[in-house]
């Protein structure tokens, strides 16, 4: 008899953490300006963080392939790390951007800290995924080190955006 009771409640808890896991993502954060104040935000997926995370590997390994309609949707905005003039441009133009942002170095490498992805009330097609990292710049022996913190926006699974601050360390 104590067997089988100590059977029961194993069985029972065993199914009450099993319901926990499969509950839905929660619920938290909060937008506090612009057009969506109030809304809030719940965990993304990890295929759209790393989706984000293979696009900052393809920049610094300069992977132009990854630059795709695959990957991207035909028009995609940029806001770069100095100034707070949006940039919009397709496929092509994107590659020609990034070559440029290569040209001045020999080398550009990153590691990045965390990373993770939301989801804002707001629109449910659109995951905001956002990591910290730091990266370095080497170019005839010199090397410069900068913090950055970047947001890519994935629409229906395609990177539609990305906004990126920095700090030098």
């Amino acid at each position: 008899m104590k067997n089988t009771l100590i059977l029961i409640f194993t069985v029972l808890t065993l199914i009450c953490c099993e319901q926990t896991q499969t509950a839905s993502n929660a619920r938290g954060g909060e937008i506090l300006s612009g057009d969506n104040k109030g809304g809030d935000y719940e965990f993304g997926s990890m295929e759209a963080a790393n989706l984000a995370v293979s696009f900052s590997d393809a920049f610094v390994n300069e992977d132009y392939s990854f630059l795709s309609e695959k990957n991207f949707t035909d028009k995609m905005y940029f806001y770069p790390e100095k100034g707070l003039e949006r940039m919009e441009f397709d496929i092509p133009t994107a590659i020609d951007i990034i070559k440029g942002m290569h040209e001045p170095y020999d080398s550009i490498r990153r590691s990045i800290y965390d990373v993770i992805p939301v989801v804002p009330s707001w629109d449910k097609s659109l995951t905001v995924v956002m990591f910290p990292f730091t990266e370095k710049r080497y170019k005839n022996g010199e090397v410069e080190t900068y913090r950055f913190f970047e947001r890519h926006y994935i629409k229906d699974g395609k990177i539609t955006g990305v906004r990126k601050w920095s700090q030098e360390e």
